[in-house]
């Protein structure tokens, strides 16, 4: 029996989900489930405000909508578009026509006819109240993905079975004009009908059709989206996302019930990111850090190449090819900069080795390629909360799994967050009030750095230091530590 599993044994059904603020690698170990464990690879939450991004024989593929596991079709492994996510039929067919060029078949997806459907002007009221972090937005993604999940919530949200009755989908549209009355049914209906038409080969009740891989013994992979500490219910409210993307959630996304799931939590180790605004109590570089990256596309990975390794880029070029979506110059562009990041790894390290918060954040952002799959907005940087860590334990269960341990590799240190610094008191207790969050200050444990440690497979060739802070990760978040990634390529993985 090999190592995977081993670890799977009596296993049906299990979720691969985030336990901090998304972007730690669930495409790699989706993929990884996908390709060597499950029959069916299902999605239930979220849209395509998800990026995840799978590395296969040094090939990078990045789907926002269809789960990692699409590429296994022609195996016979069925993927699902679940109940609870939002979905813009534009972005998904576009997704399609990607797997078309590269002859990639999809014969097996299915669409549920419950998911709610992202139409444009809901993409136009994110775009103007959540977008933009310097006007007071959240920091979303702008995509609609809130105001699709609002107008679910307010029962005038047009479903994917919706879409093949014309009278249906005119009731629920001009139930919405009480909130958008300057929409136009009748334009509406004619933009997403040739959406429509595509996507109707694959619709189904997929909640039925779960239910029967369930009791024909089908090995089920329920793939999560964003990060258990974006959760509309349990993450730092109102900086959060719009669906439930706990384990109980990606479950009741797709139909099933959380209790007959194996859960296994995804963390970046020793470090961690966010997305957006809001707090982030061991972020390093503090304010600077979030003003830094709320500047979004100003502050890009062009800019901090540029600013921080002294590349010789024309900013101005890539500002002009930004805002005429030149993505051919762009690619090319952010390529140079990554081959020669990671061709030059002693400069990112001395950024990560500064005396210098911020510069450490900066370096560890470049060194990790902390940039939005999806959006391309610098990631905030700090070292791994395990206050936090245990919080979303307590949610999600204690199966964990550790990605990016090998970005830090050849640092002269790194830091764990073991505790908030409160006035005289020391705090060990998650709390997602923002007062809290903004008010405390993190305490560190400091632990010696270690080699580099890509494509390590054996748990017991790990440095000291390393298995150390691991060890004691576990006593503190009650977690016990299944899988540790040291790359990006599915093979760079321990099994413990």
């Amino acid at each position: 029996m090999s190592r995977l599993e081993d670890m799977v044994k009596d296993k049906q059904i299990i979720s691969i989900v985030c336990n901090q603020w998304g972007d730690t690698g669930k495409g790699k170990f989706s993929d990884y489930f996908a390709a060597n464990w499950a029959d069916v690879i299902a999605r239930g939450t979220g849209g395509n405000n998800a990026g995840h991004t799978v590395v296969i024989n040094g090939k990078k593929r990045i789907f926002h909508l269809l789960p990692a596991g699409i590429i296994y079709d022609k195996e016979g492994k069925t993927n699902i578009l679940g109940n609870g996510m939002v979905l813009d039929l534009k972005v998904l067919t576009e997704e399609m026509d990607e797997l078309d060029k590269e002859n990639i078949p999809y014969n097996n997806l299915m669409i549920s006819d419950r998911a709610n459907v992202i139409l444009p002007h809901q993409i136009e009221k994110d775009q103007k109240k959540n977008k933009s972090q310097k006007k007071g937005g959240i920091g979303s993604t702008g995509r609609g993905i809130g105001p699709a999940y609002g107008d679910k919530i307010l029962r005038h949200g047009v479903r994917v079975r919706d879409l093949f009755n014309r009278d249906m989908m005119a009731k629920r549209l001009e139930k919405a004009k009480g909130y958008y009355p300057d929409i136009n049914i009748d334009d509406i209906i004619s933009y997403i009908e040739p959406y429509a038409e595509r996507i109707y080969p694959f619709v189904r009740n997929t909640i039925a059709e779960i239910h029967k891989f369930v009791n024909k013994g089908k090995k089920i992979s329920l793939e999560g989206a964003q990060g258990l500490l974006l959760d509309i219910e349990f993450g730092t409210y109102p900086y959060v996302t719009s669906s439930s993307p706990s384990a109980n959630g990606t479950a009741s996304g797709v139909g099933l019930p959380g209790s007959i799931v194996e859960t296994y939590g995804i963390a970046k180790f020793p470090y961690m990111t966010r997305v957006g605004g809001g707090p982030f109590p061991s972020e390093l570089g503090e304010d600077i850090s979030e003003i830094h990256c709320a500047n979004d596309l100003d502050c890009d990975i062009f800019f901090e190449a540029k600013e921080y390794l002294g590349m010789d880029i024309d900013l101005s070029k890539i500002r002009k090819a930004q805002k005429e979506k030149n993505k051919v110059l762009l690619d090319k562009k952010e390529k140079e900069v990554v081959d020669y990041m990671r061709s030059n790894p002693e400069k990112v390290i001395g950024l990560i080795d500064s005396s210098c918060p911020f510069t450490q954040g900066v370096g560890i952002r470049m060194m990790g390629e902390e940039y939005g799959a999806t959006t391309k907005r610098p990631r905030r940087t700090g070292w791994t909360d395990l206050v936090a860590l245990k919080y979303a334990v307590g949610i999600n269960g204690p199966n964990l799994i550790l990605t990016k341990a090998d970005v830090l590799g050849e640092a002269e240190e790194f830091r764990l967050c073991d505790g908030y610094n409160d006035g005289d008191n020391i705090v060990k207790t998650f709390d997602d009030d923002e007062n809290f969050l903004r008010r405390i200050t993190p305490k560190f444990s400091t632990y010696p750095g270690y080699q580099n440690i890509t494509g390590e497979t054996n748990y017991g060739n790990l440095p000291p230091s390393l298995k150390e802070s691991i060890e004691y990760l576990e006593s503190f978040t009650g977690g016990k530590v299944a899988m540790i990634s040291t790359g990006p390529e599915p093979q760079q993985t321990i099994i413990r």
